[in-house]
């Protein structure tokens, strides 16, 4: 003989489920959690688009013409990391109410404002790794030393992004003196962001999975990002 549902267990579990359905519930908040994800990674992949054209119209080649625009291509690289900082970290603290994309143009254009000179220097050093690499690049040593270098230039740029984003300001010398500190105390925060642009990049560059993966990348790069620097103590 089996118990059959009473109408008040009924009733109950009806409102759970129209609790959990509901515009404010749990199912809602994960899709616009989602959706922020999404929204952050396209406008930081919008801020690459120098990038992509540069790559698919001229691409790298051993002249002038091709190393300068190459450099001027990157300008936009900085700001957008800064962004993306900003963002990512509104989405940990308030996920679906962050309203990150909002957030990420606000933080391009402060950015844009304030660590123009990150831009300008990162590009100046990838110009000078161009063309080390196009006079030298026959050499093995010397393919080892620009790939070593662009990584020590990457994290470095990624920790004063870091460190700009967290001290909401701060003068050139002191936000490149602070995150060159920050970066020779613990450089296996350094490393485990290289290693997870490395991991997303070859995730990024599977069959089928890859693209719509790609979509969501960048967002959750930047929340790893913090989730190391809070984990490790990155400061």
């Amino acid at each position: 003989m089996t118990a059959t549902p009473t109408p008040s267990r009924s009733a109950g579990g009806f409102a759970r489920m129209r609790a959990v359905l509901a515009l404010d519930g749990a199912v809602a908040q994960l899709v616009l959690a989602v959706f922020q994800y999404f929204v952050v990674s396209v406008s930081f992949a919008g801020c690459l688009v120098p990038v992509v054209a540069f790559s698919l119209l001229v691409g790298w080649q051993p002249t002038h013409l091709s190393l300068w625009l190459g450099a001027l291509s990157l300008l936009p690289v900085v700001p957008a990391v800064y962004a993306l900082l900003r963002s990512s970290r509104r989405l940990l603290a308030e996920r679906a109410d962050a309203g990150a994309g909002r957030e990420f143009w606000r933080s391009f254009v402060r950015g844009a404002r304030t660590l123009a000179w990150a831009a300008i220097a990162m590009s100046a050093l990838v110009l000078l790794l161009g063309y080390d690499l196009a006079l030298f690049g026959g050499s093995d040593a010397m393919l080892l030393f620009v790939a070593a270098a662009a990584a020590i230039v990457l994290a470095l740029m990624i920790a004063v992004c870091a460190v700009a984003a967290a001290c909401d300001g701060g003068s050139p010398v002191e936000l490149l003196t602070a995150a060159a500190k920050a970066t020779a105390r613990r450089p296996h925060v350094a490393l485990s962001w290289l290693l997870m642009l490395g991991l997303g990049v070859a995730l990024a560059a599977l069959p089928v999975i890859g693209a719509p993966f790609a979509l969501f990348l960048p967002a959750l790069l930047g929340v790893g990002i913090h989730i190391c620097n809070d984990a490790l103590r990155f400061s």
